[in-house]
C-alpha cells in the first residue's frame, strides 16, 4: 500500500510502501524492499549455510585455538559501575553513599577489583557483629533494648550465688556485640567484690545504650579513614557522616537539657533547666576559652617575673600513622595494620611520658599546656607551650627532639615534619597570642576567619575537630603543671570574705587566715597568678597545696544513716563514688555546696507544681463558701474593741493627777501599788 508522504520540517513529500505486519510469524515472509540495494545479485550456486563459509575460514574452524584471559586489564564500557557493589549496601543506612563515592574514587586511580575489595572489606568490618555501626540512633536504642531482654533471659538461668559464671557470661554476651569491660574496671570490681555490678550493668538497656553509641561512632570513623574518605580533598579532619550525627545528637542532648529541670530538694520553687545550668559552666565553649586563656595568660605572667623561657613544641607521628599520602592511601599505614587515631596519639603520649622521666631525673620542672588536634586525615599530632628556666631550655629541647625522632629517623621528611621547637620572643609578643588560634580552632572558632589546613571557615573548622575528638574520645586540652583548678572553681562559688572572727576559722592564726582569704579572693578575682602564687607556686605538688578539695566528708555520716550502715550505692549495686562537697585546709572543712539538688522532667515537675497550687486555690474556695472567712473577720473585729477599750484605759491613767488618785483611796477605793 502506497501512500504520500509530506515531512513537516522540510516540505519535501515522498511514496512510500507501507507492508502491514499482523504477527511475529508473519514478518520472515514479508518483503522489505529497502535492503533490496544490497544484493547484487543471486548466486544460485550457494544452497547451504555451509556453503557461504570460505574454505580459508573452514580450515581454521577446524584448528585448535588458544586464548588467554585479559578480562582484568579491559575496562567494561558501563554506565553505572556502582552496580558491582554488594547488595546489602543499604544495611549501612546513610554511610552507604560514602561507601559509594569511595567506590567510584578508587576507580579513577586504580582497577574495578581493587575498589570492590575495599569497598567490600569495608561492608564487612561496619557488619562484623551481625549489625551495622552505620545504623541509626533510634536503631541503636531499639537494638540495646532487645539485647538487654536477651541477656536477662540467658542470665536468668544461672543462680546469682555464681558471680563468676553469671559475670563470664556477660562478658560473652558483651563480646557478641563488639562490646567489652576494660582490665581497670574488671580489676577494680574483684578488688571490692562487685562483680555482680558490672554484670548488672550488661543487662541495663541505658548502659548498653552508651556503650553503642560509642562503639559505632568509633568504628565507622575508622572505616572512613580506610576508604581515604578523611582527607584534605574529601572530607577534612573527620567524615561528613559522624558530622552529621554529632550534630544530631547535640541537637538531642539539648532538647533533653532544656526538658530536664534540677530543683532544690528544701525549695522546690528554686528550680532550673540543665539547659540555663549548662550555659553558666565551663560546658559553655565561651566560658571554657575564657578560663584556658586566664589560666594561659597567668602561667605566662608568672614566666616572664621569673625570667622562664617560653617554648612552642610541635610533635606528629611517624608516616605509619598516618592514612592517606598525597590524596590516595599510605602504603606504610598498610603495612602497619591501618593504625587508628587512638594509636597515633598513643605513640605520641607514649614520647611526652618519656620526656617526662627523662627531666624528672635531671630536677627539671616544666609548667604550661598541651594542645591536641588532627592533621586532615585525621592523624592526630600534638602542640605544646612550655615554660621552664632559661638554663632547661637546650637540654629539654634536645631530649624532646631526640625521643621524638627515636622512631624512623630516616623516613623522607621526617627531619623537617615531625619535630619542631619555636622559643617566644617576649619583645616580639605574647605566648598566650601565639596559641590562641589553635585554642579557638579547637572550641569553637571564634576570631579564625578562616581555616590554614583547609577551605574552610574557623568555625565550621572548629566543628570538625571537635567531632573527631569526641568521636575518637581523645582530650584535647591538658594543662601541665600548677595548681589544682577544682579548689580554684569551687572557691569562686564563695562570693563573701572570711571573716576572722568567724567560728568557722577561730583555730587559724592571722597568717594563716590571710592565705586563705589570699586564695580566696584570687580566685574570685580571676588571677590566675596570684592563686598559683598563694597556693605555692607553679612547681607545688598536690599534697602540699594549702587547699585540697574533699569529697566525702559532709555526707559520710549521712550515707551511713540512711542506707542502714553503709555507703550509698549507684543504680548497679556497687558502691557510689564520693561527690565533691567543699574544701579542706588546715582540718577545717569548707562547704561550697549547700543544696541538694535532684532532677526531674520538666513537664511532671512543672505539672506538680500546678497540682499543689491548684489544691492551695480548691482550699480558700472552700472556706470562702462555707463563709469561714466572715467568722475570722468577727473574731478579729472583737480582739480589735478589747485592744482599743485597754489602749483608752492605759492612756487615762497615765494622764490622772496623782493627788486624784490618792483621793479616791479615802472613799474606799484599792490603794495603787505604788503607795504600799
Amino acid at each position: 500500500m502506497r501512500e504520500l508522504v509530506i515531512d513537516l520540517a522540510s516540505g519535501k513529500q515522498e511514496w512510500i510502501d507501507f507492508v502491514p505486519v499482523h504477527s511475529w510469524a508473519s514478518c520472515e515472509h514479508i518483503p522489505d524492499n529497502l535492503f533490496d540495494h544490497r544484493f547484487e545479485y543471486i548466486d544460485h550456486r550457494f544452497t547451504t549455510p555451509e556453503d557461504f563459509i570460505p574454505s580459508a575460514v573452514k580450515s581454521a574452524m577446524s584448528a585448535s585455538i588458544y586464548s588467554r584471559d585479559l578480562s582484568d586489564f579491559i575496562e567494561r564500557p558501563t554506565s553505572n559501575p556502582c552496580l558491582d557493589l554488594p547488595k546489602s549496601l543499604h544495611r549501612n543506612g546513610d554511610f552507604a553513599r560514602h561507601m559509594t563515592r569511595a567506590y567510584t574514587d578508587i576507580l579513577k586511580t586504580r582497577n574495578a577489583l581493587e575498589a570492590v575489595r575495599a569497598v567490600n572489606d569495608a561492608h564487612a568490618r561496619l557488619t562484623e557483629h551481625g549489625y551495622s555501626y552505620a545504623m541509626s540512633d533510634e536503631q541503636i536504642t531499639n537494638l540495646a533494648k532487645r539485647k538487654s531482654r536477651d541477656f536477662s533471659r540467658v542470665l536468668s538461668a544461672i543462680p546469682l550465688e555464681e558471680s563468676q559464671a553469671r559475670f563470664d557470661k556477660a562478658c560473652q554476651l558483651l563480646d557478641s556485640l563488639g562490646l567489652a569491660f576494660s582490665p581497670k574496671q574488671i580489676q577494680y570490681a574483684e578488688n571490692n567484690c562487685e562483680l555482680f555490678a558490672l554484670v548488672n550493668r550488661a543487662l541495663d538497656e541505658h548502659w548498653l545504650v552508651r556503650q553503642l553509641r560509642r562503639k559505632c561512632a568509633y568504628e565507622v570513623e575508622c572505616v572512613a579513614r580506610d576508604l581515604a574518605l578523611v582527607q584534605r580533598r574529601k572530607q577534612v579532619y573527620c567524615s561528613d557522616f559522624s558530622l552529621n550525627r554529632q550534630r544530631d545528637r547535640n541537637t538531642s542532648n539539648r532538647i533533653a537539657l532544656e526538658n530536664t529541670i534540677a530543683y532544690d530538694e528544701a525549695d522546690p520553687s528554686n528550680y532550673f533547666t540543665l539547659s540555663e545550668l549548662s550555659a553558666k559552666s565551663v560546658s559553655n565553649a565561651e566560658i571554657r576559652r575564657a578560663e584556658m586563656f586566664v589560666r594561659l595568660r597567668g602561667f605566662e605572667e608568672i614566666a616572664q617575673e621569673s625570667s622562664h623561657d617560653a617554648v612552642f613544641f610541635t610533635v606528629t607521628a611517624p608516616s605509619r600513622f598516618h592514612s592517606v599520602s598525597k590524596g590516595d592511601i599510605n602504603p606504610k599505614w598498610l603495612e602497619a595494620g591501618k593504625p587508628d587515631a587512638k594509636a597515633a596519639h598513643a605513640y605520641l603520649m607514649g614520647v611526652w611520658a618519656n620526656l617526662r622521666k627523662s627531666i624528672d631525673k635531671s630536677k627539671i620542672k616544666v609548667y604550661g599546656m598541651r594542645i591536641v588536634e588532627p592533621h586532615q586525615d585525621g592523624t592526630p599530632h600534638h602542640h605544646l607551650l612550655l615554660f621552664m628556666e632559661k638554663s632547661a631550655r637546650k637540654f629539654v629541647t634536645s631530649e624532646f627532639r631526640r625521643l621524638a625522632m627515636a622512631d624512623s629517623p630516616d623516613e623522607k621528611g621526617a627531619k623537617k615534619a615531625r619535630f619542631k621547637a619555636e622559643v617566644i620572643d617576649w619583645s616580639q609578643g605574647s605566648a598566650v597570642g601565639y596559641v590562641a588560634k589553635y585554642l579557638s580552632k579547637n572550641i569553637d572558632g571564634q576570631h579564625i576567619d578562616s581555616d590554614k589546613g583547609s577551605s574552610l571557615s574557623g568555625s565550621d573548622a572548629a566543628e570538625r575537630v571537635v567531632t573527631w575528638a569526641r568521636v575518637n574520645q581523645i582530650r584535647q586540652f591538658q594543662f601541665i603543671g600548677g595548681p589544682s583548678v577544682t579548689v580554684w572553681r569551687e572557691l569562686r562559688r564563695l562570693r563573701d570574705e572570711f571573716k576572722e572572727d568567724d567560728a568557722l576559722f577561730t583555730d587559724l592564726s592571722q597568717d594563716e587566715h590571710f592565705l586563705l582569704e589570699k586564695v580566696r579572693r584570687s580566685a574570685d578575682e580571676g588571677d590566675w597568678k596570684a592563686f598559683c602564687y598563694a597556693m605555692g607556686g607553679v612547681f607545688v605538688k598536690r599534697k602540699d597545696q594549702p587547699v585540697k578539695a574533699e569529697y566525702s566528708v559532709s555526707t559520710s555520716i549521712e550515707k551511713l544513716i540512711a542506707s542502714g550502715g553503709e555507703y550509698s550505692s549507684t543504680r548497679y549495686g556497687d558502691m557510689a563514688q564520693a561527690r565533691l562537697n567543699g574544701l579542706m585546709f588546715h582540718k577545717i572543712f569548707i562547704a561550697t555546696r549547700f543544696r541538694t539538688w535532684k532532677t526531674e522532667n520538666k513537664e511532671q515537675f512543672i505539672r506538680a507544681q500546678q497540682g499543689i497550687m491548684s489544691n492551695v486555690v480548691d482550699y480558700f474556695d472552700a472556706l470562702e463558701r462555707e463563709k469561714e472567712y466572715e467568722r475570722m473577720y468577727d473574731d478579729l473585729y472583737e480582739q480589735y474593741e478589747k485592744h482599743l477599750a485597754l489602749y483608752d484605759e492605759m492612756e487615762a491613767l497615765l494622764l490622772t493627777d496623782p493627788q486624784e488618785i490618792n483621793a479616791s483611796c479615802w472613799v474606799g477605793a484599792a490603794p495603787p501599788d505604788m503607795m504600799h
